[in-house]
């Protein structure tokens, strides 16, 4: 028999190893840090490591949540050392590492690199490196990358710049540990960011693609720039910034051109992140003594947008794509619901969340812009229902987002949230329950009241003896199930356990009454009872009142001759004001509003002008018709939507315009009739949208 040879860090692991003993095992974390590697990398390495000690006659021990133990005395441990001294070590590679480096290699060269320069860097045969590039080739196929193999000339790949940033962030990603990513995604850091954690996070991603010494200065930069402005990055959004950046800065190092598609790069040139950006690209042209591009900027500002930083501190704050996104969340929860025919009964608390990650993961979506989602393949196999309910509600973002598929990995995301609220009504769920024991008596009421004093979800109605069931009498009851003592053979839910209820037991019933929960919250239908008190009635009629107000007011208004945005916003400003005081107020609300980001839509030629103000009473929506269209700074504009609500304002006066704002968005059909019909068939319009609205509130009010 072939006796297993080793590679150099197969052996380091080993002399490692011989230090441990029973008492003192060594964890595989404890090793990936000695050799500045993953635990991901060790752990690919043990089973050949296992081979060779089997061979050789050692015996070793892997106990999980322990460690590793070479189980041998000093004298064994003695000699495995002087085996690895005279062993024939092989320097090499794995499969998996050598892709990954020949990966790196061509993306990170633009020139052609001949095949001798890899059997050589690798001490491969041509068979084993042609091997590697046809899956890489397949690999890169995913990201519109092409390799092309020229005999004479050698290796080279052919691609955008884009799509090859995609591909290095794809590989430096997965090199980062599934623990290690779930910690970083987590919220709980707090205001001042664990900044060895993140750098030695970073410094496993990027291995041997940047020079390392980039990377403090750029985490500085992003430091100093977060208490400047007052805003706060998640530490995800962080991470993927700094990696981007470091790709970048070593990217310009090589005197590699950084290109971006100029419609693009236009288009971001009217956020307000694209100035943030354009600080940290000075800050970096100072700190490294190079010219960063201004299609660099534009892929910061990507980033930036992705985060979806805040770059004020504004309470209340009305925003456009939030109003549409909580009506998309409202959608997606509403379809889940429908889906298992259940009320999930924290959805306050689950919008919330929603909203929160929604928020940046349509900018993400829009921006195409990749997120890694390392519960994905778990949620996918333990919450499968969640996932298909909310792959399927998640297709409305595929409208607003102009993307032809959601990724598996946003979509994941979404049914954490999903599953964790249904987990909560899974919590939430009660239970009556009769105990049986062979006679009725006796254990029974030693074990009812250990169980009680274990299950405060369970209503225990009484004993019976296990002999003689009443199926019928317990069906009348409403008894869910039985816990019993022995085996039953009748046709009715039960959970056996022993009669002194051990650790073993409690588990069994926890196990038994989650399963007979989610079964429940999943699939029981509703039978809810509607009742209108008081409080439902006042919300109905305020309901009716502000959507009578909105269609007993609606403004149309033509305007001949425009020659600034400006002067959009003072005409709108006019329509629903009673006086020169009233107007000069909502035209500095308008102002202040467009000044937090542009509401100017490109795809309709279309201002959305919305704002807050102390001098609004009830909603007002109205339409500026510009006879000529106007173009500013590369905006074309046809017509403004008009859309203004009280500073005091209620949820369903925000809820009502957020609706509007869905349809004119969502639909074309309304979008013209706004743009081109007379006031009459636009009240016609906006009344049918806003009855659909109404019924959808009024059957929700009734069922709360």
């Amino acid at each position: 028999m072939r006796k297993s040879k080793l590679m150099s860090r197969q052996k380091e692991i080993i002399q490692i190893l011989t230090k441990s003993t029973i008492k003192n095992p060594i964890t595989v974390s404890a090793i990936a840090e000695k050799l500045n590697v993953s635990s991901r990398t060790v752990l690919r390495e043990i089973p050949k490591i296992e081979n060779w000690l089997d061979e050789n006659g050692f015996n070793f021990i892997k106990k999980p949540g322990v460690g590793l133990i070479i189980d041998e005395n000093l004298e064994n441990q003695q000699l495995i050392l002087e085996l690895l001294e005279i062993e024939n070590i092989e320097k090499g590679y794995s499969k998996e590492e050598r892709q990954r480096i020949i990966l790196g290699e061509l993306l990170v060269n633009k020139e052609p690199l001949k095949l001798f320069y890899f059997t050589s860097l690798l001490k491969v045969s041509e068979g084993t490196l042609s091997n590697d590039l046809d899956s890489i080739e397949e690999w890169l196929k995913s990201f519109n990358i092409k390799l092309i193999r020229k005999q004479g000339l050698g290796v080279y790949l052919e691609g955008e710049e884009k799509d090859y940033r995609k591909a290095l962030s794809n590989i430096l990603y997965d090199t980062l540990e599934e623990k290690e990513m779930i910690n970083l995604l987590k919220d709980s850091l707090g205001n001042n960011r664990n900044k060895d954690v993140i750098e030695l996070s970073i410094e496993n991603r990027l291995l041997k693609f940047i020079d390392k010494s980039i990377i403090k200065d750029i985490e500085n930069i992003l430091s100093d720039l977060e208490n400047q402005y007052e805003f706060k990055m998640s530490d995800s959004a962080y991470i993927g910034l700094v990696v981007h950046i470091s790709l970048a800065v070593q990217r310009i190092k090589n005197n590699e051109k950084i290109v971006m598609d100029k419609d693009s790069l236009n288009e971001l040139q009217f956020l307000p992140e694209f100035s943030l950006g354009e600080k940290i690209s000075r800050d970096l042209e100072k700190s490294f003594d190079i010219q960063i591009p201004k299609d660099e900027i534009g892929y910061i500002t990507m980033h930036l947008k992705g985060a979806k930083l805040r770059l004020s501190k504004v309470e209340n704050d009305i925003d456009l794509d939030n109003l549409d996104i909580k009506q998309i969340v409202n959608y997606i929860i509403s379809e889940v619901e429908k889906d298992f025919d259940i009320e999930i009964k924290n959805r306050k608390k689950l919008s919330t969340d929603l909203l929160n990650h929604l928020v940046p993961a349509v900018s993400r979506l829009t921006m195409k812009l990749n997120i890694r989602n390392p519960l994905l393949d778990k949620i996918k196999e333990q919450y499968s229902d969640v996932y298909k309910s909310c792959e399927k509600a998640c297709e409305i973002l595929k409208k607003i987002t102009n993307v032809d598929k959601i990724p598996e990995s946003e979509v994941a995301y979404v049914a954490i949230h999903i599953a964790a609220a249904l987990e909560e009504n899974i919590k939430n769920e009660r239970f009556s329950v009769v105990i049986a024991c062979p006679t009725g008596i006796g254990t029974s009421r030693l074990l009812a009241a250990n169980v009680k004093k274990e299950f405060d979800n369970l209503d225990i109605r009484g004993t019976i003896s296990a002999i003689n069931i009443d199926i019928d009498n317990l069906k009348r009851q409403g008894i869910d199930f039985i816990i019993t003592t022995i085996d039953l053979e009748v046709d009715y839910k039960y959970v056996c356990v022993n009669p002194i209820f051990l650790d073993r037991d409690k588990i069994i019933l926890k196990d038994f009454i989650h399963r007979l929960s989610k079964d429940r919250v999943y699939k029981a239908l509703k039978n809810k009872e509607s009742r209108c008190d008081k409080e439902k009635i006042e919300s109905i009629t305020s309901l009716g009142a502000d959507i009578i107000k909105i269609l007993e007011n609606v403004k149309v208004k033509e305007l001949e001759s425009i020659d600034s945005t400006k002067s959009i916003i003072k005409e709108a400003s006019k329509i629903f004001a009673e006086n020169d005081e009233e107007a000069e107020s909502i035209e500095k609300s308008l102002i202040a509003r467009e000044a937090i980001s542009s509401t100017y839509i490109s795809s309709f030629n279309m201002m959305f002008l919305h704002c807050r103000n102390e001098n609004v009473f009830g909603c007002k929506f109205g339409v500026l018709r510009l006879n000529n269209t106007f173009i500013e700074e590369e905006k074309k504009i046809d017509y403004a939507i008009v859309s203004l609500i009280p500073e005091n304002n209620t949820q369903m006066q925000i809820d009502i315009m957020g609706h509007i704002s869905s349809e004119i968005i969502e639909k074309e059909s309304f979008r013209k009739i706004i743009k081109e019909d007379n006031e009459s068939n636009l009240k016609k319009s906006l009344e049918s949208v806003l009855s659909e609205f109404y019924r959808r509130q009024l059957k929700q009010i009734m069922e709360g």
